[in-house]
This record gives structure tokens, sequence and C-alpha cells, in this order.
């Protein structure tokens, strides 16, 4: 048997329990609408939540950047990768997130397992809500810390396995807004907890992150809380490219040093930075305010429409869980024959028994968009 055989032997198995993945392909800008192999399609799929991600001043400002500073820097930040553009971004966030340190990383995921991999130790106890993202997952393995993993949203588990620890440092990782599931953290319970107990609060708000409040500072600003050390990226309602650690001074100085994926990545190429600062720019001003409105107005009208989507009230993201695997996909193309995306997630994505439809929805769908998907999805809720 070679190599390629067993890739066959797998791909064919994964086609049989209807996991397997093909891609497809997207031409032209992002969008509520996008060409999707060669068809025009309105897409409930993306997490292109403020329609920025082809906005024409995010581009223009990438362009700008490209024609001065190239398309490229080299090298990693540490050795000589380290533009002033990605320190202007880095000050410009740290305004924005009201902080003292800033660290760019290339995605979401590098940043979450450069964290908590470069954060906590083998001597060191992460407490994970069961929901959390893979990158969550992976940097807890990494960290070769203790790992407790808390039943989704309980408050009481964190704290049963906080008092179960004490006397050992120990590290309590959430999504802020769940991925998949569109639902909330109690993030004000679970910094008062890490409070009362002296554990370091990690959140990743990737989602909330310019959808959710005060200046799109996500739900942890609209609670009034700080975390010790909050994960944004730039890829979804920012409508760029990137990720960034909000942090004091001296933990980002620490992820300079010891974070992997920063320390042995190539640093974000300077029009993407300019594009990120472009996106700040639109998303802490009025205009963000009111893409932010017409987002959580979608989001509610949606759910009036279909009341058995999961998430939060306003929450941009709403699944529909229909159970199986090869329903959910067969879902997914009687949609598409309708000109309408909606993705449909399969394990390990999701736990086993709940493939669902992810519904998102954008600032950029119209309400007659809002009213054609939740037509169309009549007959899935009432399967």
């Amino acid at each position: 048997m070679t190599l390629d055989d067993d890739a066959r032997a797998e791909l064919r198995a994964l086609d049989a329990a209807n996991g397997l993945r093909v891609p497809r392909i997207v031409d032209g800008r992002q969008g509520p609408r996008v060409t999707l192999d060669g068809v025009e399609v309105t897409s409930f799929a993306s997490n292109d939540y403020l329609a920025l991600a082809g906005d024409r001043r995010l581009a223009d400002a990438a362009a700008a950047a490209a024609e001065e500073h190239g398309t490229g820097v080299g090298a990693s930040r540490l050795i000589v990768g380290n533009h002033r553009r990605h320190v202007g971004l880095e000050r410009a966030i740290a305004d924005w997130m009201r902080c003292d340190g800033v660290r760019l990383f290339a995605n979401g995921y590098a940043a979450n397992v450069g964290v908590l991999s470069a954060l906590a130790g083998p001597d060191d106890v992460v407490i994970s809500d069961e929901l959390d993202h893979a990158s969550i997952i992976d940097g807890c393995r990494l960290s070769r810390a203790t790992i407790v993993v808390a039943k989704h949203r309980d408050v009481a588990a964190v704290e049963r396995a906080l008092v179960e620890y004490r006397g050992r440092r120990c590290f309590v990782v959430s999504e802020s807004l769940f991925s998949m599931d569109g639902d909330l953290a109690d993030v004000r319970a679970l910094a008062e907890l890490c409070k009362r107990h002296d554990a370091a609060f990690v959140l990743d708000e990737a989602h909330a992150l310019g959808a959710r409040g005060p200046e799109g500072r996500g739900v942890a600003a609209a609670a009034g809380i700080v975390p010790d050390v909050l994960v944004g990226t730039c890829g979804k309602a920012l409508g760029s490219f990137g990720a960034f650690v909000a942090t004091t001074r001296a933990v980002a100085d620490w992820l300079w040093n010891r974070a992997r994926p920063f320390v042995f990545s190539t640093g974000l190429p300077p029009m993407v930075t300019a594009a990120t600062e472009a996106a700040i720019a639109i998303v802490r001003g009025s205009e963000g305010d009111d893409r932010r409105r017409v987002l959580s107005d979608h989001a509610r009208r949606f759910r009036m429409r279909i009341t058995s989507a999961g998430g939060a009230p306003d929450s941009a993201i709403a699944p529909l869980v229909i159970g199986d695997d090869r329903e959910v996909m067969h879902w997914t193309g009687r949609l598409l024959e309708q000109r309408v995306f909606v993705q449909g997630i399969r394990p390990p994505t999701v736990p086993e028994g709940t493939a669902r439809l992810r519904v998102s929805v954008s600032a950029g769908h119209r309400t007659e968009d809002i009213e054609q998907v939740a037509d169309l999805l009549h007959d899935a809720v009432r399967r």
C-alpha cells in the first residue's frame, strides 16, 4: 500500500460516512451575494458580519500600502519583518481595546494555539468549555497542562474545577460568542470566578469582535469586564485578515518571546494591516453602530420567522440542528437549487448527532433576503 492508496481509502470511508468535504470556488468579492461555482447566490455562510470584506475602502487602503511597501515583509517580526505598519496597527488596536499590550498573529487559530501553549505549562490547569473552538482545544493540548473540560456554559462546573485545583495556577478559557451555536458565555460570571479564585481569564472574541459591544469591542466590553487575555480576529466582522491578542504589556512581550506561532511565522503583509486599520476606523464610528443595529435586526427577524433557531436572540449565528449528516447536506443542496447558500456543518466540527445548517446573517443582507431564507427553511424545520 502506498500513501496515495491509504489516502484514497480514507476518502472512500469519509464519503461512505457522509463526512467528505468538497471545496467550492468563490469568484469576485466576498459579500451577501457571491458567485459560487459559477452561479450567483445569496450567501448565509460567511463570517463577514458587517459586510466589510468587499468594501472598497479596505481594498483602497490595502492597494495604497502595497504600492508604498510592497506585498510582503520577508521574515518573521523577530528578524527583519517587524514593519512599522505592524507597530501602527498594534497601537491602533490597543487604543480601540483600551489595553496596554497587543500582539498580532497570522490568524485566530495561531493566536489561540500561541497564547495557550506559551502561557500555560505542565504544572498548570486549563478549564475549557466543551464547545470551545478547535484552536483552543489544540492550544490546551500543546500546553501540556491538566485540562478540565466543563459542560457548555456551566459556570458552576467551572467553579468546581477551580475549587478542586486550588493551589495550582489556573486558566479559564472560553469563546464569548460560540461559533457553531451562536450563544453567549456568561463572561461576567466567569470573570468574577477568576477574580475570586485568582485564575487567569482567556476569552476568544473571534465572532463577537466588531459585531457586538460599544465601538464593536465585543461581549466583554458590553458586559463591562476586562479579561486577562482577549483574542480577536480581523478576518470576520473586520473583513480583513489576521488576528490579535489584547492584554497587558508584560504578557504581550512574553508572547513576543515565547508564542511559537508568532516567533516562527512571517509577519503580516503591510497591505493587510492597512485594510484592518481602515476597518477599525469604520467599526468604531457611527457607521459601525448603524451596521451593528442592522445586523441585530436581521438576526431577530430571522428568529421571529424560524423560532427553533438556536443562539442568542440578536446573534448573527443562527443554527438549525438537523441531526443526520446526510440530511443536513441534502438541505444545503436544496437551498442551492434556489440560489441560497447555507453551509451544512457536520462532525467533527460539531458533536456527533448535531449536524446543522449554520445560518449566518450579515448587515449587508436585505430584509427580503432574510425573509427568503426563512421561507425556504420552513420545510427543514418541520421535517
